[in-house]
Parts: structure tokens; C-alpha cells; sequence
């Protein structure tokens, strides 16, 4: 979730967005089943329950100084309403399962400085098992909210610089256990994703992504072996320059160390294709995994490829009051391959709550239940900032860093998320033309960190604050472009029956730019979420 999002939450609605809202913890609750307990509404006893749905409505009313921040026209003050229709879902059945948290954020301007706007986000997912243990299909639609120009700030609401990309996926595989030890797997996974909203600057477009696996897993007793093909194709709908398939094998062999610590050797081979160019290019590598108990671990992989050294590092330790993750990633992205990941790696408060909860609440639907009603009551974010995902015709190198970190105390929460992404064009040996064909560089470097506290005051009332700032800056092609944003959020809200909340806040935003004179916003707003 980007910083434009992130800000929009804050101001939106607490339990709708769940960014900035409504401040810490029960008091004196002895753990964190308690905790989730502590909701709006009171759990029901008996027992974890096959299906949770919770649908809500919340209605903001905004008014700013400028609602024109960051669009580079003068400042303009108007009202802004808000009226944000969600719903959470997590069904888990013998042979299937969904999953979904999605939301249409209607936007009116009273004085019409922005256009009035409906716009999705959020996800979809369902899982089946068309045969027993070996046949399943997963389906999903995901929408998300992507900003053009990174340069002209991230915006608390609808622009001119943003656009909705809207994802469609299918994906059936084969996953079968040989033997107790040995596991085949062949998976399609298909996604198509449309663009629309203000693309006209850009050429934006949609397309089609695809991934395509065949692996065998010998399970290291104490060594063991991976085989592992695959193919990445994208496709831009009406650009096929903009198109890149890399076909890889590998070949992994990996010992046991202990029950704990896994190492292995990668050595393998792969063909990259696109526009005018082709590069075969032998890989090798190592890989480690490594889990000390469990509820912490690390997962490592470092390969030499045709680009140059990529690696994926992801680590996380927690406790039942504290948790910590750590994603550092460097490879290859596309525009529709990254959106097929949700963007570069980021803060994901949820997730951090799903697994402090996992041992408590061993039922997906329970648990799932519990991290909602701690979000909605407790005042903690869903997420928190992360860095952007820019359109661009060409493949790009990226490498993205992100740590986020959640303490849970008595009366207080702290939540933390720091990100960095550089992200530079990558272009095969002999795409000169592509290159002279490029009319937007993604050669940016983005930096941010978010820090929400909350406090309890009372138990039904929270006070909460926020402060967000991310800078982007330029090289390359584009070198001297920079921005700074910072923003500031206060809010308090009340419950005024188990299911309605009440919300009250004030925003404050600066915006220092090298594309765009510099500018800045004051912000009140309130609000009501009722969940059904």
C-alpha cells in the first residue's frame, strides 16, 4: 500500500481502511485471544466457525484547504465525502476456501475540484480441490490504486496522476505426494489485468502474465533435491515490444544440517526473450533456510543470472506481544509481473497479527475473525506505507527492501514500517531501438517510513496518531527529479454501540517537489463505520 493510499486511509475511516484509527489495546488482558476478544461485538463461545462475513459502511466527511494537493494547480478548498461499502470474508470448507477483503471508495467534491469518482480495491481469492489430493484450482480478482508520476507526490485523494488496475487470475495445478518424501507439482498461473482511469499520459495498458512450473521435491533426510522448470511470459496488450519470457531450469541439491537449518546449491540455465534480443545464460547459486523455533526463521537465496546477482532474503521473529518482518528482494520485475505479486514488498500489519495468533487459533476462520475484531476495536493499521509500482513498456531491475515491526503492549500499540526500492530499466544487449523507443523511465529510488501509535483512553475510545514521509528520488535518465512528502494525522474515535464507531480528525501534508511548486494541506474530517 503506497503512501497516497496510506494517507487516504488514515483520513477515510478507520475500520474501513484500517489505517490510522483508533488507538491501542485492552487494558490489562492477559493474552492475545483475550485481546481479539476484546471486539466491538462479543465473540460467540462454541465452536471456530466455518465461515466469517463481515460486511461494513462507513461515511467520511472532509474538509481541506486543498484539495487540489499535489496536482500542481492552486490551492482550492472544498468538502469531500466519502462513503466506503466493504466486506471481509474467510470460508473454509472440506474441499474449498475463500478469501477476500474488497471496497469501493465513492469520492463526491461539493465544489468540484477533483472528478467524483468510485474506486475498487482490495482482494478476492478462492481455493479449491477438484480432486482428491491431486487436482485444485485457485481463481481471484485483485484491484489497486497506481500512480503515474512519482515526482508530483502521493495524494489523499483521486488525481489526474492515478489510475485502477483491475487483475484476473486462474490457476490450476497438480500437487501430488509421491511417496511420503517426494512431492510433484505442475501449476499454470494465468492473470489478465485491465487498466483504467487517467492513462492517457502514459499509454498505459493492461495484458496478459503467466507462470508456468513444473517441480520435484526430494525432502533432504539428510540430503535431498529440487528440480524446478519454469517459464514468466508478459504480454502488453497492443505494444509487443513490451513483452519478456524467461524460460529457467534448476537444479537444487540440499542437506539437512539439523531438523532446523537446511542448506543447498543451486546450478541451473535460462533463456530471455524480448523485443530484438535473446540472452542464454547459465545459473548458480546457494540457498539456506533456517528456523530456530517457531515463531521465528529465515529464508535466503542468492543467484548469479544473466542481470547480475539477484537474492531473496525474508526473516521474521515474534513473540505474543511483538512481531518483526524483513523483506530484501533484487530481480527482475514487469509492470503486470509485479502487480501479479502486489507490488514490491511491504508492511502488512494483518499478517504480522495472522501469525502471532496462528498457535491460539489454529482454525483459519477463527483466527481470521479475531484479527478483524482486534483491527476494528483495537485501533491497529492494516498496513502501512510502501513504495510505489510504476508503469513502464520495458522490463526493470529492482531491488526492494522493506521491515515492518508491531508491539502490542497494555494500554499502547507501535506500529513501524520502513521500505527502500530502487528500481532502474533493464534492457537486454542489442535493445538500443527499445531503448530510443522508452518514453518513461522507471530509474527511481524510493524511500519511506510510517510510525502509528495508539492509545487507549478509555474502553471505547481511542486516540491515534500517525506520521508518514516518503522522498523519491531520480537518476539516470531521470536525474534531478525528487520529491518529499510528509504527513501528519491525528484522530479519535469512540464506539458508540458494539457495531457503529465514531471517528474525528485533523490531517496536516507538505510537499516539496522538483517537478511541481511546492504546496501543502489542512485537513478536518469525521466519520461513522457500522459493520454488520
Amino acid at each position: 500500500m503506497n503512501l497516497r493510499r496510506t494517507v487516504l486511509a488514515s483520513a477515510i475511516i478507520a475500520s474501513c481502511t484500517g489505517f490510522a484509527g483508533r488507538a491501542a489495546l485492552a487494558q490489562a488482558l492477559p493474552d492475545l485471544p483475550a485481546l481479539a476478544a476484546s471486539g466491538a461485538a462479543a465473540e460467540t463461545q462454541g465452536p471456530p466457525p466455518s465461515t466469517y462475513l463481515e460486511p461494513s459502511l462507513g461515511l467520511l466527511v472532509t474538509g481541506t484547504s486543498n484539495a487540489n494537493f499535489g496536482a500542481g494547480d492552486a490551492a482550492r478548498s472544498d468538502t469531500i465525502f466519502n462513503l466506503v461499502p466493504r466486506v471481509v470474508v474467510q470460508s473454509e470448507h472440506a474441499h474449498w476456501h475463500l478469501r477476500g477483503d474488497f471496497r469501493l471508495n465513492g469520492l463526491y467534491y461539493v465544489r468540484g475540484t477533483q472528478s467524483n469518482s468510485i474506486l475498487p480495491s482490495g482482494s478476492l481469492g478462492l481455493g479449491s480441490e477438484l480432486v482428491d489430493r491431486l487436482l485444485y484450482l485457485d481463481a481471484g480478482v485483485i484491484s489497486q490504486q497506481n500512480i503515474i508520476n512519482p515526482y508530483v507526490g502521493q495524494f489523499s485523494s483521486p488525481s489526474s496522476n492515478q489510475y485502477t488496475t483491475t487483475q484476473y487470475r486462474l490457476s490450476p495445478y497438480i500437487d501430488r505426494l509421491l511417496n511420503p518424501n517426494l512431492r510433484f507439482i505442475a501449476r499454470s498461473d494465468n492473470t489478465w489485468t485491465q487498466v483504467t482511469g487517467n492513462t492517457a499520459s502514459t499509454g498505459a495498458v493492461g495484458g496478459r502474465y503467466g507462470v508456468q512450473t513444473v517441480s520435484l521435491d526430494q525432502r533432504p533426510l539428510p540430503w535431498g533435491y529440487t528440480l524446478v522448470a519454469r517459464q514468466d511470459n508478459t504480454i502488453y496488450n497492443n505494444q509487443p515490444y513490451a513483452s519478456l519470457k524467461d524460460t529457467s531450469f534448476r537444479a537444487i541439491g540440499n542437506y539437512a544440517v539439523s531438523d532446523r537449518l537446511v542448506l543447498g546449491l543451486i546450478g541451473g540455465y535460462e533463456k530471455v526473450d524480448a523485443f530484438l534480443a535473446q540472452v542464454r545464460k547459465p545459473i548458480y547459486g546457494v540457498r539456506g533456510t533456517w528456523q530456530p523455533d517457531p515463531n521465528a526463521g529465515v529464508e535466503a537465496m542468492a543467484e548469479r543470472r544473466y542481470f547480475g546477482t539477484g537474492w531473496a532474503l525474508q526473516a521474521h521473529e515474534g513473540t505474543g506481544l511483538f512481531n518483526v518482518s524483513l523483506n530484501w528482494t533484487r530481480g527482475p520485475i514487469t509492470f503486470l509481473g509485479s502487480q501479479f505479486n502486489s507490488g514490491p514488498p511491504g508492511s502488512n500489519i494483518a499478517s504480522l497479527l495472522d501469525g502471532m495468533m496462528q498457535s491460539q487459533y489454529p482454525d483459519p476462520v477463527a483466527r481470521a475473525q479475531a484479527v478483524q475484531n482486534l483491527l476494528n476495536s483495537a485501533g491497529l493499521p492494516s498496513s502501512l506505507s510502501t513504495a510505489d509500482n510504476f508503469y513502464t513498456q520495458s522490463a526493470s531491475l529492482q531491488n526492494a527492501l522493506s521491515l515492518t515491526a508491531l508491539m502490542l503492549r497494555e494500554r499502547n500499540s507501535y506500529a513501524l514500517s520502513f521500505y527502500r526500492t530502487k528500481t532502474e530499466d533493464l534492457f537486454l544487449p542489442g535493445q538500443t531501438l527499445l531503448q530510443l523507443l522508452q518514453t518513461l523511465s522507471t530509474d527511481t529510488i524510493q524511500t519511506g517510513v510510517a510510525f502509528n501509535y495508539g492509545r487507549r483512553l478509555s474502553p471505547i475510545s481511542n486516540l491515534n496518531f500517525t506520521v508518514v514521509r516518503a522522498n523519491n528520488t531520480g537518476f539516470g535518465p531521470n536525474q534531478g527529479l525528487t520529491s518529499r512528502q510528509t504527513s501528519f494525522i491525528v484522530q479519535l474515535d469512540r464506539r458508540l454501540t458494539p457495531r457503529t464507531t465514531g471517528l474525528i480528525g485533523l490531517r496536516r501534508q507538505f510537499l516539496v517537489s522538483s517537478y511541481i511548486p511546492d504546496t501543502n494541506e489542512s485537513a478536518i474530517f469525521a466519520g461513522v463505520v457500522h459493520r454488520f
